[in-house]
């Protein structure tokens, strides 16, 4: 029997106590997506006099998007998943995509849900992929305010006021699963007619950015501070636009008893008489674009400061070394050490999940996922620096000329196959060439620098 219906959560989602806080809650996470997706527009138009923008355009700067996928680096390359069995991987469908989705979206609103979905491809094949649920509700059915024992999230919405489809909803608990609309309408499953959740586990992933809160689900901050900072730039920006618009000429005034409006002739080839006791005079407006840029520009700097992300991010590039790069980034290195530890962990509780979905949709075992390798962050060199790099490891002993053309060229040598393949050819080639040629090709420095 299902505990609840799904009128009762209708009207408990309108009457419970801590609804208000909930919903605020909601607000700022839809808020903080609206922003990232670029549509921030409407919120700066709320601070100015609509008819403004009938002569000036409004900005719309989306540095929100900007930041949020610059810290987000553990997926910015893929890792390296090593299972027990072989076949397992093939099961999972655009895992790493989702994965660095959920990412951005955990830094972005600081909890989100990964839920994988048993489907099927276009060859009716069954694999798991990946939703990522960032409009939710989680349900308190208890004493603890970390632990939800149900989840309810929205899988269809108006898509105008004139769409009369009622928007539907998914709940989940341990025992069962069912959709509902909004007005408390149950919807049967043919293919669950029992509305039994399989599982008997709520088939979700938390992912947090800082952590679990240590009082309350809702004690997260979907990015005020970035939201917040993303809204002064744009409304400055568009003050500025408007600066420019109405403030970048002189304003020509008369004074007189004895003038009339009329009577007067202005321009740069023209001469009015004023009388004997009119005068004209021209007013400058104060020009606030400077400070208005300068403190937009301070806005970003305070931005990267507390996203730990170099203050070039602002100002732009210069040459640099590799070393004085690697120390002006320290900070957002340290952070995506933290950040691998979290993820690694996901990355385990993620398998348990799909391990057990596997058991239960494909009667098969998926083993052991016995380790998770996630990539360096890539350090940025000089052209010389890396040869010496290079260089050193190779004498070394560390490398051989096949990693080298891998991570020179990723997409042509994805594998040591194609590097050791290639590398074979050119010898044979450089074995053609007079004995001169041969010796300069066979050199380190050439053999790194010849374009491939």
């Amino acid at each position: 029997m299902i505990k609840s219906s799904a009128e009762l959560v209708v009207l408990n989602a309108k009457y419970d106590a801590s609804q208000k806080r909930k919903n605020k809650w909601k607000e700022s996470r839809l808020d903080a997506l609206e922003y990232y997706k670029g549509r921030s527009l409407p919120y700066t138009m709320g601070y100015f006099d609509s008819s403004l923008f009938e002569k000036v355009p409004s900005a719309n700067i989306n540095v929100t998007k900007r930041i949020i996928d610059r810290v987000s680096l553990v997926y910015m390359k893929p890792p390296t998943r090593t299972y027990s069995k072989e076949e397992t991987p093939l099961m999972f469908h655009h895992k790493d995509f989702k994965l660095q989705r959920a990412e951005r979206m955990c830094n972005l609103l600081d909890a989100v849900l990964i839920k994988p979905c048993v489907r099927f491809n276009d060859k009716n094949e069954q694999h798991i992929e990946y939703d990522i649920i960032f409009d939710y509700e989680p349900i308190f059915d208890g004493d603890d305010p970390l632990k939800p024992t149900a989840i309810v999230y929205p899988i269809a919405s108006k898509d105008t006021v004139f769409d009369d489809t009622p928007e539907l909803y998914v709940y989940w608990d341990k025992d069962n699963t069912y959709t509902f609309d909004n007005n408390g309408k149950i919807y049967t499953d043919e293919l669950n007619p029992d509305m039994i959740n399989p599982y008997g586990v709520l088939p979700f992933i938390e992912c947090w950015r800082d952590g679990k809160p240590e009082s309350s689900y809702l004690d997260t901050d979907a990015s005020s501070d970035l939201i917040q900072t993303n809204t002064l730039i744009n409304v400055a920006e568009t003050n500025k636009n408007a600066n420019i618009m109405f403030q970048s000429f002189g304003y020509i005034y008369v004074n007189g008893s004895m003038i009339e409006k009329d009577d007067l002739d202005v321009g740069p080839d023209k001469i009015s008489f004023l009388g004997a006791d009119g005068t004209m005079n021209l007013v400058s407006p104060p020009n606030t674009v400077e400070s208005i840029t300068s403190a937009v520009t301070t806005a970003y700097k305070m931005l990267a400061q507390n996203y730990h992300i170099d203050i070039s991010f602002v100002e732009g590039t210069t040459a640099q070394s590799g070393v004085a790069i690697k120390l002006r980034n320290q900070e957002l290195t340290d952070e995506r050490i933290s950040d691998v530890i979290k993820w690694r962990e996901v990355e385990k509780q993620l398998f348990e999940l799909e391990r057990l979905m596997i058991a239960v949709d494909f009667g098969k075992d998926a083993g052991e996922l016995e380790q998770v390798d996630f990539e360096e962050s890539m350090e940025v060199l000089s052209d010389k620096e890396q040869r010496e790099k290079w260089e050193w490891e190779l004498s070394n002993g560390l490398i051989d000329k096949a990693d080298i053309l891998m991570q020179k060229d990723p997409d042509r040598f994805p594998d040591r196959d194609a590097a050791e393949d290639y590398l074979f050819e050119r010898s044979g080639a450089d074995l053609a060439e007079d004995d001169e040629e041969v010796e300069e090709e066979n050199t380190l420095l050439a053999q790194l620098t010849r374009p491939v």
